[in-house]
């Protein structure tokens, strides 16, 4: 199910950044890679395009340090803050010695295509995030019990893997000219050759 909502999804991506984006050279849409098929895996990759392997959420949470992030983003109310639970992708990266190069590829189910420099992922520690922390309207709704803290991330709300950066940590410039690099729908991670 959540494949298929994806896929009707995947033409509805923010035109303005991706405009922008592309005319600064920082995006592309490209084909994606045959063995990325499960949108709900993230796939790392060799810089040749070839499975190393692929995490489901468990897996990352057994295998990674589950880091939060209390931030803002391009697209949540001034002054509204959402806490998030991932895994740092330098820690994704250091894993698979692929933490030394000059940039990754982050490749979202739709076929955007962002590229993330060493300096950034250095600089601002962006995380895969994979939950959200509940809110009383999702109690209200059922999306989470009474006694849970954080829940998935749906594909409603850039999931099931989305690019979160510290906001207020970013230089002015990035906003809104780089938020390419809030990338959701995530499916794959490739080092630039």
């Amino acid at each position: 199910m959540m494949e298929n909502k994806l896929r009707s999804l995947r033409f509805f991506a923010p035109t303005a950044a991706i405009a922008i984006a592309g005319a600064l050279g920082t995006v592309s849409f490209a084909q994606v890679s045959s063995v990325v098929s499960d949108p709900e895996k993230l796939v790392i990759e060799t810089d040749g395009g070839n499975q190393l392997i692929s995490y489901g959420i468990d897996m990352m949470k057994k295998q990674f340090p589950v880091r939060e992030r209390a931030t803002r983003t391009p697209w949540t109310k001034t002054g509204e803050i959402v806490r998030f639970r991932g895994v740092f992708l330098k820690d994704l990266l250091a894993k698979h010695d692929l933490d030394e190069r000059e940039a990754v590829e982050v490749r979202a189910d739709d076929g955007f295509m962002a590229r993330v420099p060493k300096t950034d992922i250095d600089s601002y520690a962006p995380m895969i995030a994979y939950e959200k922390e509940c809110t009383d309207a999702d109690r209200q709704t059922g999306r989470c019990d009474a006694d849970d803290t954080f829940r998935p991330l749906d594909i409603d709300e850039s999931g099931p893997f989305f690019v979160v950066w510290p906001y207020d940590d970013l230089p002015a410039s990035y906003i809104p000219a780089r938020n390419n690099l809030w990338v959701w729908w995530v499916i794959a991670v490739r080092p630039v050759k």
